[in-house]
């Protein structure tokens, strides 16, 4: 088992072996700054006094380290009943740092409550004066457990920030637990401020007053060691409130760069109930959105061609439309009915699917839009929803293009035993109505009009003039106005053709 997870599993022990270290820290650098005592009666009175209550002063001293310990203990013990899971488990492991450093001074608490007890009876029975005992003892307690705590609770919060909680829940999501600790933003720089200014104030402040009062000559390495202390304590303290922002920013920022690139599997594990946390499970929460929106983007772009839906995505998305100058193209399958009744349905959607994505590539490379797929057949756009003046020579470039990819699909599909497939291509351009079709909460992108209806017709005669390719002259006119027209197979005139619906015949080519 390798040290980090011997660390995590009995992480409760190595927490409690800090706290002891801690206290002990804490009493060695008070003992370098303990006032001294003035050579007073009332002092010598209690002096021997303490002499003669030896065994009780031990017992108290022994406090500041028995009540922590058990406390601890007792506190860690409640979350043997929960399962790792539950929210309960989940806040005692969170609160372990906060918990521990407030149980972890309780015996220097109790310890000034026992001697403040021990003073007051010193000053009924004797009636000597104790205010400078009982100043001194609460200036060291206040000293001695400011020390401790900040020892305990900074160096559990570092440990369980960055290898407890991250190896037990590397999932995160821990944030909304209900805080017990000063790590919110606000009350870390209070405690901050309390113990890097106003503490050493108040503790300098009262070694005046001793000085002066008392006429207390302190010894010279008392400033240099106190100062020493102060310095020390301030300096951790910056470095370890520095770390708990920089890190989790390092983090977050190593995801946005992920995410920037496209990687919405990116996450951040920030494991802290404060606003850093808040943060990692919010930066979380809106790459799982953003990689869902993703999803559906790219699937819309499938049910729907990208152009259509990047129109449709930037609010394009009321009922009505805009009347649009177009080039209109269907495309059908020649004999499908037959083709079908001799192929098992799953070998007819296999070779559909594989046609109609010939086809697309075709139209997508000439700017074409396939807006619908009608069974073996589809209706291309060009010119919209994205207008173009070269929609017409666009769509013939994109039929001749279907031809010969249709030629070599045809070459695989009989290496492979499949039958020929052949289609027809009719393509008519003029003036339509773009826009969104449809009820108001199911709609679609879409194209109508007579040369909608016309388009279709031309397709239709394929079959009836034995043409792969039909184009109608407003659309052949468009093409050889264009000077890229004459890089192209010149347009041959096939017939003054008659379309149902309408009176006049159409003229209609071929290449």
């Amino acid at each position: 088992m390798k040290f980090k997870e011997f660390f995590v599993k009995y992480h409760v022990y190595f927490y409690g072996a800090i706290c002891l270290l801690a206290n002990f820290l804490a009493v060695l650098s008070t003992s370098l700054t303990t006032f001294p005592m003035p050579n007073t009666a009332p002092m010598e009175l209690w002096r021997d006094f303490m002499g003669r209550h030896e065994l009780a002063i031990n017992v108290l001293s022994l406090s500041a380290y028995i009540a922590p310990c058990v406390l601890c203990f007792l506190y860690a013990v409640r979350a043997v009943k929960f399962k790792k899971d539950d929210k309960r488990y989940i806040k005692i492991m969170v609160n372990i740092p906060m918990a521990f450093a407030l149980l972890g001074i309780v015996g220097w608490i109790l310890s000034f409550v026992f001697e403040l007890a021990y003073l007051l009876y010193f000053n009924l029975v004797l009636g000597a004066d104790v205010a400078f005992i009982v100043i001194s003892s609460l200036v060291a307690t206040i000293f001695v457990s400011l020390l401790a705590f900040t020892l305990i609770f900074f160096t559990l919060e570092t440990l369980n920030r960055n290898v407890v909680l991250p190896a037990m829940y590397p999932d995160g999501n821990i944030s909304q637990t209900e805080r017990l600790s000063i790590s919110s933003i606000k009350n870390l720089f209070l405690f901050y401020f309390f113990s890097a200014c106003v503490f050493p104030a108040a503790f300098l402040g009262a070694r005046l007053f001793f000085t002066r009062y008392y006429r207390i000559d302190f010894p010279k390495y008392y400033d240099i060691c106190f100062a020493g202390i102060l310095v020390a304590i301030g300096l951790v303290l910056t470095i370890l409130i520095y770390g708990y922002f920089q890190r989790p920013l390092k983090k977050l920022k190593k995801s946005a760069d992920e995410i920037s690139r496209g990687n919405y599997d990116a996450k951040t594990l920030i494991c802290s109930n404060d606003e850093m946390g808040v943060l990692g499970d919010s930066f979380n929460a809106m790459a799982k959105s953003l990689k869902e929106k993703e999803f559906m983007r790219d699937t819309f772009g499938k049910i729907v061609t990208p152009q259509i839906r990047d129109y449709l995505l930037t609010k394009n998305v009321a009922l009505g439309g805009e009347t649009l100058e177009v080039t209109v193209m269907f495309c059908d399958i020649r004999g499908f009915t037959t083709l079908s009744e001799n192929m098992p349905p799953e070998k007819i959607v296999s070779l559909l699917n594989e046609y109609f994505t010939g086809l697309e590539t075709c139209v997508v490379r000439h700017g074409g839009v396939i807006n619908k797929y009608i069974g073996d057949a589809i209706m291309v756009l060009f010119g919209a929803p994205i207008p173009s003046a070269t929609h017409a020579l666009d769509a013939y470039r994109a039929a001749l293009d279907m031809r010969a990819a249709l030629v070599q699909m045809n070459k695989l599909w009989a290496e492979r035993g499949l039958p020929e497939i052949r289609f027809g291509i009719g393509i008519h351009s003029g003036p339509v109505l773009a826009g969104n079709i449809g009820a108001a909460n199911r709609m679609e992108y879409t194209v109508i009009g007579d040369t909608v209806n016309t388009a279709s017709r031309i397709e239709g005669l394929c079959k009836t003039c034995q043409k792969d390719l039909l184009i109608s002259e407003s659309a052949a006119a468009l093409i050889q106005a264009q000077e890229a027209a004459a890089a192209l197979p010149a347009l041959q005139f096939v017939a003054d053709a008659e379309i149902r619906g309408r009176k006049e015949k159409v003229k209609v080519y071929t290449a």
